[in-house]
């Protein structure tokens, strides 16, 4: 049995949302292979936060965490001259004996859950949902709005550790690319990913352009990238479980990152800023 502990701060387009930072917290407990417990929540606001905001605060906080099957834990506000927003971090405490030790190895095949930019999607939409009603139909921003509802990644990471995964890892900030980067880079293995096969949806695809923004890069929180020896049976359980997955890619030996696209071929690049960092989003 382990502790273990994982914190969030603010989120790249969530500032509106602080208290999904409790998902991400969750989620990353579960990719270590840990059961979360409680949940503290500490916050820096400006003078002139009020009073019902912050109440209101503390509520959709009690709810996220209690969403996650978690404890609220200690709350702690301060209140600053120098803070000109509120910001609040979360920290998580788990527990779990689940996470198996041989980690991430050369013949390993690589699965992701759900499709990337999702939650980078959702933020795009509610933030500049008026601009882009004036572009795309109203049915396609709705849907988007609504991508962040696939935040929540705790249940599949326990499923993908009960069908053998040998890692699962959140794909968070800075999206699907620096994930495999990440992952490649804590297990000193090179990789090789078929981009065709790596999946978004048509929204994400829409709305990237849109902004010309790449969604390999866009915030991904509800994204899994695991690594299993079966990949197809590890597909096929998730699967069966409610959960979509997709094999995109294997583990090499050696330290090349190769992303091929067809007959294309070329090296993965060093982790990047997230796009709503980089659109200027990350704080809508």
């Amino acid at each position: 049995m382990h502790f273990c502990f994982s914190s969030a701060g603010p989120l790249p387009g969530y500032a509106d949302m602080p208290w999904r930072q409790v998902t991400a917290a969750a989620n990353s407990l579960a990719a270590d292979g840990a059961e979360g417990l409680a949940v503290s929540v500490q916050g820096c606001l400006p003078v002139t936060y009020e009073e019902s905001r912050l109440r209101e605060d503390m509520k959709q906080f009690a709810a996220e965490i209690k969403a996650n099957g978690m404890e609220p834990g200690d709350v702690h506000i301060q209140v600053l001259d120098q803070v000109n927003a509120a910001q609040y971090f979360v920290t998580a405490v788990g527990q779990g004996e689940q996470k198996p030790e041989k980690g991430l190895r050369p013949g390993h095949e690589l699965v992701v859950t759900h499709q990337i930019a999702l939650t980078g999607t959702a933020a795009l939409a509610r933030t500049h949902e008026e601009e882009l009603r004036r572009k795309f139909p109203f049915w396609l921003v709705g849907h988007a709005k609504e991508f962040d509802h696939w935040m929540p990644a705790a249940e599949a990471a326990r499923t993908a550790y009960q069908l053998g995964a040998a890692v699962v890892y959140p794909v968070a900030q800075g999206g699907i690319f620096n994930a495999l980067w990440e992952l490649a880079e804590q297990a000193a293995v090179g990789l090789e990913v078929d981009l065709r096969k790596i999946p978004v949806k048509q929204e994400s695809v829409e709305i990237c352009e849109y902004f010309d923004i790449n969604p390999y890069y866009l915030y991904s929180a509800g994204c899994l990238l695991i690594g299993a020896e079966q990949a197809e049976n590890m597909v096929a359980g998730l699967s069966e479980a409610g959960i979509p997955a997709a094999v995109i890619g294997r583990v090499t030996d050696g330290n090349d990152r190769i992303l091929c696209n067809g007959e294309n071929r070329r090296f993965l690049d060093r982790p990047k800023r997230d796009e709503l960092w980089r659109l200027g989003d990350a704080g809508a």
